[in-house]
């Protein structure tokens, strides 16, 4: 949103009011004076800063503390100075803050990750992320001492876009229950003339903390990662928006199994304009992405349910969806027949009903991110609690899955002799954001699995039978 300025004649008749205490008169001409719904909010909870008339945020007035350092930085691009004021001048905390950081704060860039549009790196910030203004001394305080944090290189960023831009806004703003990971600004790389996000470094992705930690996890300790990913779901989705690309490497995991989720909106790339992306190209990992969502439609919050479904059907049975399979238009084909994730693992039935309502085909039958953070809330609180069902179930499933570790030797239990999970993935199974470009996909809808070819075969035996054909073609041109 464009930053909003009260006019001089709204501020004169306002100006004497007590915002925390308006007599119905002073409501009513409030709601007429002030037309902006976020400003009417800020002004009835914070009322208007005495030195410059602004609206505050919050106990603090964002224009004093903030829009006096504007001339002295610039990124070098208009469009980035522009999206880091507005940002400054909207966060309701210190936590929302997004800064222009010079390269030279960061020491010991190492290489980290590459993702689908950009490189991570992790580095040690020197002075950290602000955390408090001093009104003795009119300074920001930092964190200070070792501050080690991500660096998220944007490829082709030379040209970035306002578009871009205004989805990784996303970042900052939906930063509330601190489960989806904060940004704290925005810096170059000299050498390539990239921009680069600095964000929050945490342990591993959540695909690398399963492979690290599943076989060592229990059912508490699986519910828990999944009510931390609800909880940040639940805080982008209240905000109006949207993630569009949820899937295990766009979440973060630290040593106590607590799951953030990051990457809001850098799932295109940085330079490709709204006019380009008209034609609803979509970007994603292709397990993940909602089979309305494969046929071309829009995305939406249910299509992010979608997604949060197969990566809690990851985290309960360890495996990383069709790993074993090319995620190809065959594979897009067959998600949008009902195909879904399969696994001989066990997974309390409680639990596999909601992964189930969040992999419908109708994307209005599936839960909101409201219902999925009560309901993991409480099969987690409970999980542990004697005389519920949860406990119950959680306890058969555990013997269910040793029995069948014991007398199985197939690949569909994430079992192994090392700490580490151990599975084979197919070469063409891509796990990192991709243009997925399909033609003709049929209607989704839902299907037993039981009646969907899993396996490479369905590939396999499309090949075999045109071979079969090509064979009797030439036989009959030989007669």
């Amino acid at each position: 949103m464009d930053e909003i300025k009260l006019s001089d004649d709204v501020i004169n008749q306002i100006k004497k009011f007590y915002h925390r205490s308006l007599t119905k008169e002073q409501e009513l001409l409030i709601d007429k004076l002030i037309t902006d719904k976020e400003s009417k909010e800020r002004y009835k909870k914070y009322g208007l800063c005495k030195e410059c008339n602004h609206p505050r945020n919050y106990i603090y007035c964002n224009y004093c503390l903030f829009q006096p350092n504007f001339k002295n930085w610039t990124s070098g691009n208009h469009d980035v100075d522009k999206f880091i004021q507005k940002v400054q001048l909207k966060a309701k905390s210190f936590g929302q803050v997004i800064e222009w950081i010079e390269y030279d704060k960061f020491e010991n860039v190492e290489y980290l990750a590459k993702g689908g549009f950009g490189t991570t790196f992790k580095a040690v910030w020197k002075e950290g992320p602000i955390s408090n203004w001093n009104f003795d001394n009119n300074q920001w305080e930092r964190h200070g001492g070792v501050k080690e944090v991500a660096l998220k290189c944007l490829h082709n960023s030379q040209g970035i876009t306002a578009e871009f831009l205004k989805e990784v806004e996303s970042n900052s703003l939906v930063y509330d229950s601190g489960y989806t990971v904060p940004c704290f600004g925005i810096t170059k790389d000299p050498k390539t003339n990239d921009f680069m996000m600095v964000m929050e470094l945490l342990d591993s992705s959540l695909r690398q903390h399963l492979n690290n930690n599943f076989i060592s996890m229990n059912w508490k300790e699986k519910l828990f990662t999944l009510y931390t990913i609800a909880y940040g779901l639940k805080d982008i989705h209240n905000k109006g928006l949207i993630h569009r690309d949820l899937h295990c490497g766009n979440i973060l995991s630290n040593d106590i199994h607590q799951a953030f989720i990051t990457d809001l909106g850098l799932c295109q790339p940085a330079n490709v304009k709204s006019y380009q992306n008209s034609n609803k190209k979509i970007y994603g990992v292709l397990p993940n992405v909602a089979p309305e969502v494969l046929r071309g439609k829009e995305y939406t919050q249910a299509s992010d349910i979608y997604g949060y479904g197969i990566i809690a059907y990851e985290i309960c049975t360890g495996f990383p969806p069709y790993y074993d399979i090319a995620h190809d238009e065959f594979l897009a084909m067959k998600i949008c027949k009902g195909l879904r994730p399969k696994s001989n693992y066990k997974i309390p039935q409680l639990i596999f009903d909601i992964i189930n309502q969040c992999w419908d085909a109708d994307p209005l039958k599936r839960p909101d991110a409201n219902k999925l953070y009560e309901l993991f809330n409480n099969l987690w609180s409970n999980c542990d609690k004697k005389n519920y069902i949860i406990n119950k179930q959680t306890n058969e499933a555990d013997e269910i899955n040793k029995k069948s570790s014991s007398s199985s030797s197939t690949a569909q239990l994430p079992l192994s002799s090392t700490s580490t999970l151990s599975y084979i993935a197919h070469t063409q199974a891509v796990y990192i954001s991709k243009l997925l470009d399909f033609k003709n996909l049929p209607e989704p809808k839902n299907a037993d699995n039981d009646n969907l070819e899993y396996s490479g075969n369905f590939i396999q035996n499309n090949y075999l039978n045109l071979f079969r054909l090509i064979n009797i073609l030439l036989f009959l041109q030989i007669l």
